[in-house]
């Protein structure tokens, strides 16, 4: 009896190990079914990418730029692979919509500055030197042209380049603003000290300015009631002690090496937009408690 027992355990265990083996090799099956049918997807995708390949056919491309016609190389169209002309004319997309009754591929932008992208993209930075520098309107419209092309390097040669063109007066501030009359004063902060001031002048009306050269100018004791932005500005060495910003305020991929903030209020608030996007502060002058503030408001590192 005892030998019958064993052999029907025996026997047990033997099915059992069968019927989980089976149960491994079902698994074994699905997994390799469903990694067959993700190869034979992966294989229709690259299969489609190859039927949309455009071969260029010979080194020289015809370009019908806005009306502009232009003829180079493919190396330089494909100079820096992440623009927009690299991914363009990669040859992983199909360009039959573009291309004219002549063969030329038509690009629907001003053609007038193209001309200054190309020799960018053929000579790099000895261009510059032929950039229209004298012509600021021009040359903040080749900026333009570089940022659609998303060549990031030749709208950081660029930017500077339209900075020093475009210089903004004390005076010009001086026109925004108005004596005060109110002589309010304004506690801030809520950490440590709290500071009290009275403003001099106040703003009378929006102040927007892109791409300006305003190092060195006084900003001091003003009160902005009315939003005010700055995005691309150089305010390198500019004041804004003792201001009061009622609304909105952006500094935004500004240089702010030596602008002093010391003592200005509305700039730790839950009531308007508030943003140093871009701008390194590691040299900007705040007073000890803003500066503590606006880090605890994650405004600045």
């Amino acid at each position: 009896m005892s030998s019958l027992n064993s052999d029907i355990n025996t026997a047990t265990g033997i099915v059992k190990q069968v019927v989980e083996q089976v149960a491994k090799d079902r698994e074994q099956l699905e997994e390799d079914r469903k990694k067959c049918e993700e190869d034979k997807q992966k294989w229709e995708e690259e299969k489609a990418k190859m039927k949309n390949t455009f071969i260029f056919y010979g080194q020289v491309i015809d370009l019908n730029v806005g009306g502009s016609r232009y003829s180079t190389s493919h190396s330089t169209l494909t100079k820096y692979p992440e623009s927009m002309l690299g991914v363009m004319f990669s040859g992983r997309h199909d360009l039959e919509a573009m291309k004219c009754s002549d063969g030329s591929f038509f690009i629907d932008r001003d053609g007038t500055y193209f001309r200054h992208i190309l020799n960018y993209l053929r000579d790099g930075e000895d261009a510059v030197d032929f950039f229209p520098v004298q012509f600021p309107g021009a040359l903040r419209q080749l900026l333009h042209e570089a940022k659609y092309y998303q060549l990031e390097c030749l709208a950081t040669v660029l930017t500077p380049l339209v900075r020093e063109c475009s210089v903004v007066s004390q005076n010009d501030i001086s026109s925004k603003c108005i004596r005060s009359r109110s002589g309010t004063n304004y506690v801030d902060y809520g950490v440590g000290p709290s500071y009290v001031y009275s403003e001099t002048y106040q703003s009378k009306e929006a102040i927007s300015y892109k791409l300006k050269n305003m190092r060195g100018l006084s900003f001091s004791k003003i009160k902005f009631l009315y939003p005010v932005s700055f995005i691309d500005c150089d305010l390198s060495n500019a004041s804004f002690d003792n201001c009061c910003f009622e609304l909105d305020v952006i500094f935004k991929d500004c240089i702010l090496d030596d602008t002093k903030f010391n003592w200005s209020y509305g700039l730790v608030t839950n009531s308007h937009n508030v943003s140093f996007t871009g701008s390194k502060t590691d040299m900007t002058n705040f007073d000890a408690d803003l500066k503590i503030a606006l880090q605890s408001a994650g405004k600045i590192n």
